[in-house]
């Protein structure tokens, strides 16, 4: 059975009598009120003993649903419904039922008193951007054009390296970051980073990275904070991958990806929602959620939470000329009214310059030559995220009691204003906060200096 013909799910049981449903019409939770949707954990435990028998690998019960993997063909004969194969613009492929579909818990052992929904969860769409390098731009890096180089150029712009020279590195904060695979290069072995890969249970093989994605963006966040202990999780499973992250108990997490863009639907689909109270249940725990907001002018979910620190882009050239990145998206939500995104930017590439920052990925990612030892160009917003990421593991260990609210304000009204340029939505850039990038470029300097 190949992978692709296994679908990961998210499975509710009933909430207990006058307790919220997550499904119900009219119900918007909220960091302060996340516990209301709390599943009962005896009922989970029941659910997925059932299951577990029939045939689901049950992967992990969370706080709100419970993860698990079934063969395609077992999930139709169990639940009595169809299966379609989806293909977004980015040639990703997967199953799912289609719009009005038929689909029914089946009458056995109890479970239609049980399980309240069971969803598919789709692949995540990885704001990506990596481009194989020629040949005379291979480290020790060439001369061909203008790129930012790791850790130096990035520790440099985002006025990390004043903040190394305090000796404040991110020593004692952990850093979880869910994606698709960590490849241990020997470029941070060579840095003595603090770097640990692990998979979330429905993923193997957490050193293998197709396409470098996960393993570059690592670089930037690395570059901002040194010190910090690094967890890269391996994930398919979106949902699972979070909660994984969570579970390991970090101070910050970074994700360079949406879930679901806004685009593909009017309102948030009822198969996000346990997703959507995960990542508000870490952000009650104290965590701090930086998210990617797009590329491209599409709205990323979930950078478009209210609660979550969402990143947008600043492009700057080789005469050091900040302007709004038009690669990057910023928007205002339609799930969430009132949210305006990004809040403010890390470093990304223009649309004619997405081959920006040198990072290191496996060799031969993305069917490239093993001589050219792994090193691509990359650009967007996930790229930026991490770099953010960066610095709120700076004030963490500067100031460990900061709440995730208090470090987005900090990071907001410390940030350098851009003023020119503007966004892949066609948003201009201007001064003071704007819907090209938010607050301005996240000064690491600043940030600190308001906490000491």
């Amino acid at each position: 059975m190949s992978d692709d013909q296994i679908l990961r799910l998210e499975i509710v049981v009933f909430p207990d009598a006058g307790r919220p449903s997550m499904f119900a019409d009219g119900v918007y939770p909220s960091v302060a009120t996340v516990n209301d949707f709390a599943a009962n954990p005896s009922r989970q435990i029941e659910c997925a003993r059932k299951l577990g028998v029939r045939d689901f690998t049950i992967d992990k019960i969370g706080r709100f649903s419970i993860s698990a993997s079934i063969e395609a063909e077992k999930f139709k004969e169990f639940f009595e419904t169809e299966l379609v194969e989806e293909e977004r613009a980015d040639d990703v492929r997967s199953l799912a039922p289609p719009p009005g579909a038929a689909f029914r818990v089946p009458e056995i052992d109890g479970l239609e008193t049980i399980i309240e929904r069971a969803y598919v969860q789709r692949p995540p769409h990885y704001f990506a951007g990596e481009r194989i390098l020629p040949p005379e731009s291979v480290p020790p890096f060439g001369d061909d054009k203008f790129r930012l180089r790791v850790p130096d150029d990035v520790a440099l712009l985002m006025q990390a390296r004043t903040v190394h020279q305090r000796g404040i590195f991110g020593r004692g904060v952990t850093v979880a970051m869910p994606d698709n695979g960590f490849f241990k290069h020997p470029y941070f072995d060579a840095h003595g980073y603090n770097y640990l890969a692990i998979a979330a249970p429905d993923a193997i093989d957490y050193e293998t990275d197709l396409s470098g994605h996960g393993t570059g963006i690592s670089a930037n966040l690395l570059a901002v904070a040194p010190g910090v202990n690094f967890i890269g999780i391996k994930q398919v499973n979106k949902t699972l991958g979070f909660k994984t992250a969570v579970e390991m108990g970090p101070d910050v997490i970074s994700c360079s990806w949406a879930a679901e863009l806004e685009e593909n639907s009017p309102t948030l689909p009822n198969n996000l929602k346990p997703f959507h109270l995960t990542v508000l249940d870490a952000i009650a725990r104290g965590i701090v959620v930086c998210v990617a907001a797009g590329n491209g002018g599409v709205k990323g979910f979930p950078g478009s939470i209210p609660e979550v620190i969402s990143v947008g882009g600043v492009y700057v050239d080789r005469d050091l000329n900040y302007r709004a990145s038009d690669h990057t998206s910023g928007f205002d939500s339609t799930w969430f009214p009132g949210r305006q995104t990004p809040d403010l930017c890390g470093l990304c590439g223009s649309k004619a310059e997405e081959d920006y920052i040198t990072l290191p990925v496996p060799q031969a990612a993305h069917g490239g030559s093993a001589a050219r030892d792994g090193w691509f160009a990359f650009s967007g917003s996930s790229s930026a995220t991490p770099m953010v990421a960066g610095i709120c593991a700076l004030l963490k260990e500067v100031k460990p009691g900061l709440s995730p609210q208090e470090i987005k304000n900090l990071l907001k009204y410390t940030a350098r204003d851009i003023t020119s340029g503007m966004n892949a939505n066609g948003r201009k850039a201007r001064p003071g906060p704007d819907g090209a990038v938010g607050y301005g470029l996240a000064d690491a300097a600043r940030a600190v200096d308001a906490v000491t």
